[in-house]
């Protein structure tokens, strides 16, 4: 991909925009925080959200949530603008999320369990776009907002090879227990 799009972090009137405007169209209502949450937790610093622009012209967003200190990053929601789709630019913006998560040794990515969803097709798709980026099913499940989650793991460069590795806020414990259970 040639084109160069720039990342910058949204303020509160372009997060209250994005909201109104592109997430209700790209979730399902089951899916979506009320607006007021994502506000406050941006306004409290445990999350902060990227605009990914083409020029002015936003062209993606990613929701993270990270609270001060951890070392694993959410991504709450991520979606490409219509216009932008199908040309791979989610694709490189996933591969691109860990250098401007600076420290987060993993990303944690949920995604809809394909059984419970309104659109299976849809959660096929997305689960399947995250195991083509390198993306790992935990095996785990969770029930948030009347909707079932899978929960992946996207490892970043910054995730320790064993050296000074810790738990990563208890996913790699959650992960070695998981690896256990299906080895016995």
């Amino acid at each position: 991909m040639s084109k160069t799009y720039n990342w910058r972090k949204l303020n509160e009137k372009e997060l209250t925009r994005v909201y109104l405007d592109e997430m209700r169209r790209d979730f399902p209502p089951t899916e979506l925080k009320p607006l007021s949450m994502i506000l406050n937790s941006e306004a409290n610093g445990t999350a902060h959200t990227w605009g990914v622009f083409d020029g002015e012209t936003l062209a993606a967003y990613l929701l993270m949530v990270r609270p001060a200190g951890s070392r694993v990053s959410q991504l709450d929601y991520f979606a490409v603008l219509p216009e932008y789709r199908a040309a791979g630019l989610g694709a490189q913006l996933l591969a691109d999320l860990p250098q401007h998560e600076r420290g987060a040794q993993a990303i944690l990515i949920e995604a809809e369990c394909p059984d419970k969803a309104e659109d299976e097709t849809m959660a096929v798709r997305r689960l399947g776009f995250y195991a083509r980026c390198g993306a790992r099913d935990s095996g785990f499940t969770e029930h948030l907002f009347d909707a079932w989650f899978r929960i992946c793991l996207l490892y970043t460069s910054d995730a320790a090879d064993g050296e000074g590795s810790g738990d990563l806020g208890g996913l790699r414990i959650l992960k070695k227990k998981k690896e256990q259970r299906s080895v016995e």
